[in-house]
């Protein structure tokens, strides 16, 4: 059975609001990612990890919906220098996440999980989650899949110092998605990490370290094996994360 949120009939989608079922929003974005990925890398990603959380959620008996992933949000202008990234401002971009979760809560869905997998849009959605909670005393859950893997994508990257945008990580979950559009040939380790100071984090790394193509990290470590332990990972902590939200209260 679907789990797709689209393909329900309304008379679906008022017995999924009987049942709570969560509802998973995919938030992805259209931007660069150097010359070896596509620049749907980030919406790639929040689409398929969006379906295979919503098929782990039902295999668990967890009712759940997911929703179309948003393709399009806010870069840095720093991206934004090459090709291929229509940007959306951020007020703009947050008003639009608003208003598709304002009408699912107001339709009855009260479990909704934004699946965040896209760097930029960290602060934007834990805003608009703030400001649902302020609107309806209704409290959503964000993911970020990179944090929900971390544990073991650490243990198993071979970049030493890690990667913010295009790098191992990235490339090993587009090896293992759509290996297809993948242009190897095109690795570059030129803007590999080298900013790993006490200020990485507390100041962006797009103002540590320039970079010359594009990207932060090294693709050259990428491998498909590494892309399919962060991804199962990834599904499994969601759907771990899923049910405890499902089964709480707020007065638990």
């Amino acid at each position: 059975m679907s789990v797709y949120f689209n393909e329900k009939t309304w008379e679906e989608i008022s017995g999924a609001i009987n049942q709570n079922a969560a509802v998973i929003l995919p938030v992805g974005t259209t931007e660069e990612h150097g010359s070896h990925l596509p620049v749907g890398t980030d919406a790639m990603i929040a689409k398929y990890l969006g379906g295979q959380i919503g098929q782990a959620c039902a295999a668990k008996g967890l009712p759940a919906l997911v929703m179309e992933t948003i393709t399009y949000g806010f870069s840095m202008s720093a991206v934004r220098r090459w090709p291929g990234c229509p940007n959306i401002p951020t007020r703009v971009f947050m008003d639009y996440i608003f208003n598709i979760i304002d009408s699912l809560i107001e339709m009855g869905f009260k479990k909704i999980v934004v699946l965040d997998c896209h760097g930029n849009h960290d602060c934007l959605l834990r805003t608009v989650m703030r400001e649902i909670a302020d609107c309806h005393n209704i409290f959503i859950m964000t993911l970020s899949p990179s944090s929900l893997c971390a544990s073991v994508y650490n243990k198993i990257k071979k970049d030493p110092e890690g990667d913010i945008h295009g790098g191992e990580f990235e490339t090993s979950l587009i090896l293992e998605i759509c290996p297809d559009l993948v242009k190897t040939d095109k690795y570059t380790d030129i803007d590999k990490i080298i900013c790993n100071t006490m200020l990485r984090g507390p100041v962006s790394t797009w103002g540590l370290q320039e970079t010359k193509t594009g990207l932060y990290g090294d693709p050259t470590h990428a491998r498909r094996e590494t892309g399919k332990a962060c991804i199962d990972a990834i599904v499994a902590e969601s759907v771990r994360y899923i049910e405890a939200f499902y089964n709480h209260n707020l007065n638990n």
